[in-house]
């Protein structure tokens, strides 16, 4: 089964991490997504916004779990 490029991408930046023993997670990742965020915001549209709210509200709730 061939995977969307993307995802591929996903994977791959992850055994990146993996191989530099990096401790970023899920809150360092919702955070460069906010600021991210901010400084694209005048270069988003409405819709881009609700789909970048939405991954980083399922990280937040991801991250909430785990802690729990």
């Amino acid at each position: 089964m061939t995977m969307h490029p993307a995802i591929e991408a996903f994977q791959a930046g992850a055994e990146l991490l993996d191989i530099q023993d990096s401790p970023a997670g899920l809150d360092d990742a919702i955070a460069k997504l906010a600021a991210w965020m901010d400084l694209a915001a005048d270069h988003l549209s409405e819709d881009d916004l609700v789909v970048l709210t939405a991954i980083g509200a399922t990280l937040y709730r991801a991250g909430l779990r785990s802690r729990q």
